[in-house]
């Protein structure tokens, strides 16, 4: 997020969106069943609180 926020104006960026907030099946090992920030039962993954943080320094 931080080279985003760095080169948004060059490139006219005006947004960014996350593809998924929560897992979708976090028992499942596969690869396409936990891109999530938080896990299916929404308790918070280490990135979750990094985008956070994110958010707070560059969001406008």
């Amino acid at each position: 997020m931080r080279v985003i926020a760095i080169h948004a104006e060059e490139l006219r960026l005006s947004g960014y969106t996350h593809f998924a907030l929560r897992d979708a099946d976090s028992a499942n090992t596969g690869l396409f069943h936990r891109f999530g920030l938080t896990t299916d039962d929404y308790a918070p993954k280490p990135a979750f609180d990094t985008l956070r943080t994110l958010v707070d320094r560059f969001g406008d």
